[in-house]
């Protein structure tokens, strides 16, 4: 994000529309309420900011994990017991109105500093994508796209939009978006349907998407047996990161693709449509399991000896995710919330090199 917002200063191009989904909805908050310090400096202090995030920031305490896994079995067992998430993110909400520059985003917003600031969730009841959008009045909210059931919603953005837009299913609770009361409703992680909501970029009128990303850009090539990672019968836990893999990172692909055989079109049919050129952030295929790696060799750095016993919710996790290291890394890298891995994930994402389209 750092590496993508410093080239994008320098080429003077600093972006006025910022659209994230899951993680990515806080990074896009952050970055709003900071603009006003400029692109690279709000980058940097957000950077900054991740570092700060612990698991007990997240994470409820230890007994609400062992609960979770009782009312599963309860659940096996016939017992009628309602278990809404494997784990209980009841103090992120916390963590997030005091880490977050609200006052600023909104400040910033008013003031054009910034045009708009959106977070894309999945509605339950629509099984669509609601795209909440807090925007200065001389921007105009995209219509509904009908092709991909996306709609855009004007709201003031606050801490649900970002808890809903994060809410991973099955790990996090389903979260309760109350305002604006037309759209009110329980919604889900927002990379269910739309990964990386490049599609509500151009439709705000984006000619250049700066796209940040932890996963590579193309599929792996190759057979099965020339694979490094993932090579492994696959359990439980494996199928888990096969699903979060595919959400996370096969959307991006495909729009990222759609994108680039619309310039084909463009570039011979100019009157048809306006090209979009992009700029990517993300690691190349050779680097793919990078991040997931680092996730896993600090989680057992962190876990060894004693040390997990001083740390609860640390204690927990391991005893709830297994599988080979390269899904459990997977896994960890979206869940595990630590000073150490925040600091080298950044230095890995200062290190990538960015990909401009064709």
């Amino acid at each position: 994000m750092v590496t993508l917002a410093k080239r994008m200063a320098a080429d003077n191009t600093p972006p006025l529309i910022l659209v994230g989904t899951s993680a990515g909805a806080l990074n896009v908050i952050g970055l709003g309420g900071f603009y006003d310090l400029g692109l690279v400096r709000a980058a940097d202090e957000l950077a900054r900011r991740w570092g700060f995030f612990r698991l007990d920031d997240v994470f409820g305490p230890v007994n609400s994990i062992v609960g979770s896994g009782l009312r599963y079995l309860a659940q096996i067992a016939g017992i009628p017991v309602r278990l809404p998430s494997l784990l209980d993110t009841d103090p992120l909400r916390d963590t997030l109105k005091r880490m977050l520059p609200w006052d600023r985003l909104h400040e910033n917003i008013a003031a054009g500093t910034i045009g708009a600031v959106a977070v894309t969730a999945t509605s339950v009841a629509t099984r669509g994508t609601v795209v909440f959008v807090e925007k200065h009045p001389d921007v105009k909210l995209p219509r509904y796209d009908a092709s991909r059931n996306i709609r855009y919603v004007e709201t003031t953005l606050d801490v649900e939009h970002v808890l809903a837009s994060s809410a991973v299913p099955a790990l996090f609770r389903p979260v309760y978006v109350s305002e604006p009361p037309r759209w009110s409703g329980w919604y889900v992680d927002g990379g269910l349907l739309l990964n990386t909501p490049l599609k509500p970029a151009i439709d705000f009128g984006a000619d250049l998407l700066g796209v940040v990303a932890t996963h590579p850009r193309t599929w792996p090539t190759g057979r099965p047996c020339e694979q490094l990672i993932h090579t492994g019968k696959p359990d439980v836990f494996g199928a888990a990161a096969l699903s979060m893999r595919a959400m996370l990172a096969d959307r991006m692909i495909e729009d990222l693709r759609a994108i680039e055989r619309r310039n084909e079109h463009a570039r011979v049919c100019p009157e048809i449509a306006r090209q979009i050129s992009f700029i990517f952030a993300g690691p190349s295929l050779d680097q793919a399991g990078e991040i997931a790696a680092l996730a896993d060799r600090i989680f057992r750095e962190q876990f060894a000896c004693l040390r997990g016993t001083q740390n609860p919710s640390l204690w927990a996790l391991a005893r709830l995710i297994g599988g080979e290291a390269a899904d459990r890394g997977d896994l960890l890298s979206f869940l595990f919330f630590d000073p150490t891995f925040a600091r080298e994930a950044a230095e890995l994402g200062r290190a990538v090199e960015l990909v401009e389209s064709g």
